[in-house]
């Protein structure tokens, strides 16, 4: 990255003129501090150097920074993209006038953070409470947060005393909607640069890995592993499994050529060491729990430790959002029919017409649509995971990439697959080279729920946005897309919204249908199975008695 060329000079704040967005001056404790604006893309990133040195000094901290915020997104945790960057101090004359007095220098390595769109600090320390989810309170309402655990494990693992001390520093939330469209808080990870604390000194390594010291600070208390909320504890089990099934060749591919350069060798296999001795002291304090945990992911294990980086990436996180917020429901998913026409007239099976569009030549666009809680965005998550099965036993499968249109704005949603396996997956150059080798399915779920009802054509800005990227590169792009969308919120929009000009290819459109009445019953009989201690009554019975009402509402049973 040529900071140089395409950023402009650090400023106190800055309003962007299209979205109305203020970006302040970020707070803390680095020196250099500012919002820089890239003038290609139009995006703002925070930039900061953390302590006063030389050149190695100021980059041995950036690169220290980037690893460590590289392994928390590499599991699933949402972080923002990150680069490494030479620029002018900027700040007070004092700050100026020490650098070019001790250092003789006028520039020093920034850490560029690529601002998230729509985060927020927590504002104070999580108060837990004794149940199954914790619960953040946000302009006066108490949502479900999702993601803690996660941050907690890598946090863990790496010594981030950011996260572990009294303060539980660097953690905030985006407000997300899940298939049920209930919102909650995804908590996100920012500013790792605490990670490895302790590693360099081999004398003094870190305490030993306990239950006891796995605390996160509130304003009341410490609170230990065990007072941690239930769900919390799942999400930290589940990416304990991720971390110790990391084998050694990932391990060491966290530590790119740039960054073994600027922190050394001997400090790297140091850092090595201490990671691989805490991951097992880890396991040592948590095997009960994981033996009941790993028969579920005992059988991929083999097939996705043969993943390279850039694909496991992309499963990794899809396995977390289908542990943490699939499995249960899909427990009660049964076959749906789609229909060509919304009147019904034709049905068909809607894996029969999924694996019908994998196969065409001819078909590159599906549309999936269907009334808002018909089980849309469902269908797209359990598709997602049935290619990656796929994959994982036939290389020559597609590649699934599932993106939520809600969360991009009108501005940004042009680019959502680009930004996605940019800023979610931290794609290099050199990865979107190779991913561009495999055949891909955008998995585009809620046409109709893009900020604003911007109607873009999906289909064309992927392309140009690859383009743009990925240049040098002669080969092109061999995708297909799956887009969901409301049926109602589609009838007024264009055909030509969902063809790439130039390219021959046929758009299938298949409308969800309503569950018919064998399916109600075997929903519910699940349903009452699941659900033996409640003493529900017998479905069956009460729909055989034409009950209309409930047989009204199993036709979107998500509702």
């Amino acid at each position: 990255m040529d900071a140089h060329e395409i950023l402009n000079h650090g400023i106190e704040d800055r309003k962007d003129a299209r979205t109305g967005q203020t970006y302040k001056r970020p707070s803390g404790t680095s020196i250099c501090v500012g919002v820089f604006e890239d003038t290609q893309t139009g995006e703002y990133w925070i930039g900061k150097v953390g302590n006063f040195g030389n050149d190695q000094e100021t980059l041995l901290e950036a690169c220290k920074e980037k690893v460590a915020n590289d392994i928390y997104g590499y599991y699933g945790i949402r972080v923002p993209r990150l680069r490494i960057c030479r620029l002018p101090i900027i700040g007070e004359d004092y700050i100026h006038e020490y650098f070019q007095e001790q250092y003789d220098t006028t520039h020093a390595y920034y850490v560029m953070s690529r601002w998230l769109d729509r985060f927020k600090p927590y504002g104070y320390l999580p108060q837990f409470k004794s149940g199954e989810q914790h619960q953040l309170i946000i302009e006066g309402r108490s949502l479900n947060e999702k993601g803690l655990g996660h941050i907690l494990a890598v946090g863990q693992w790496l010594n981030d005393i950011d996260v572990l001390n009294p303060g539980g520093k660097n953690i905030g939330y985006q407000l997300q909607t899940d298939t049920s469209c209930q919102l909650y808080a995804l908590s996100c990870k920012i500013d790792p640069g605490y990670s490895f604390y302790g590693f360099e000194d081999i004398q003094n390594a870190p305490e030993p890995v306990t239950i006891s010291n796995l605390r996160l600070g509130t304003t009341a208390e410490m609170i230990s592993f065990d007072q941690l909320p239930k769900q919390t504890q799942r999400e930290y089990h589940l990416t304990l499994i991720q971390i110790l099934n990391t084998d050694d060749k990932t391990l060491n591919s966290f530590f790119p050529s740039e960054a073994r350069e600027a922190i050394g060798e001997k400090t790297i296999k140091q850092w090595v060491r201490c990671l691989d001795e805490r991951r097992e002291a880890m396991k040592t304090v948590h095997q009960t729990t994981l033996k009941s945990l790993h028969p579920q992911e005992e059988t991929n294990k083999t097939n996705t430790q043969q993943l390279p980086d850039y694909l496991q990436r992309l499963h990794a996180y899809a396995q977390f959002q289908y542990e943490t917020e699939v499995r249960e429901k899909a427990a009660f998913y049964i076959d749906m029919d789609v229909s060509p026409s919304c009147s019904n007239d034709v049905r068909e099976p809607l894996q029969l017409s999924l694996t019908s569009f994998l196969k065409s030549e001819s078909e590159r666009v599906l549309l999936l649509l269907g009334a808002s809680g018909s089980g849309k965005s469902l269908t797209t998550q359990l598709f997602e995971m049935k290619l990656w099965k796929a994959y994982l036993k036939d290389q020559n499968q597609p590649i699934p990439i599932r993106i939520e249109l809600k969360q991009f704005s009108n501005k940004t949603v042009g680019q959502c697959v680009l930004n996605n396996l940019l800023d979610n997956y931290h794609y290099s150059h050199e990865y979107l080279c190779k991913l561009q080798k495999h055949d891909i399915i955008c998995i585009l779920d809620g046409y109709d729920e893009i900020a604003d009802q911007t109607k873009v054509n999906l289909i064309e800005t992927f392309f140009k946005s690859m383009k743009d990227k990925v240049k040098g590169s002669n080969e092109k792009w061999n995708v297909k897309f799956l887009i969901s969308c409301r049926d109602n919120y589609y009838q007024g929009l264009e055909s030509t919204l969902f063809h790439a000009k130039q390219k021959s290819h046929t758009v299938k459109i298949r409308y969800l249908c309503p569950i018919l009445p064998k399916h109600q019953i075997e929903y519910l009989m699940q349903y009452r199975s699941k659900n033996a201690h409640k003493n529900l009554p017998d479905y069956s019975t009460i729909l055989k008695d034409d009950n209309k009402s409930l047989s009204e509402l199993l036709c979107n049973p998500l509702l």
